[in-house]
């Protein structure tokens, strides 16, 4: 597990979209450089990481597709579940 500062493609992504941070399915977290130091944006991207190895890679990223396109951003099981453990809900 990694946490990096996000650069060019992926800095343009999370400025894009409004997201501070995203994480890959191979366990690294980028967090755009003004975030870096958001201790509750990279605990919750931790538990994605948690996640990830729970449910091993492959698993996890189509559990999360399913359930953008099933609930959306904000009722994702994923994200639910993220934002709980870490104290975001």
């Amino acid at each position: 597990m990694k946490i990096e500062t996000a650069r060019h493609v992926v800095r343009w992504f999370l400025r894009r979209t409004g997201y501070g941070a995203i994480t890959a399915p191979w366990q690294t977290v980028y967090v755009l450089p003004e975030r870096i130091r958001d201790a509750g944006l990279v605990k919750h991207e931790l538990v994605h990481v948690e996640q990830i190895q729970r449910l091993g890679a492959w698993c996890w990223t189509w559990q999360y597709l399913w359930g953008l396109l099933r609930h959306g951003y904000q009722d994702n099981p994923l994200e639910v579940e993220a934002r709980k453990k870490s104290g975001m809900a």
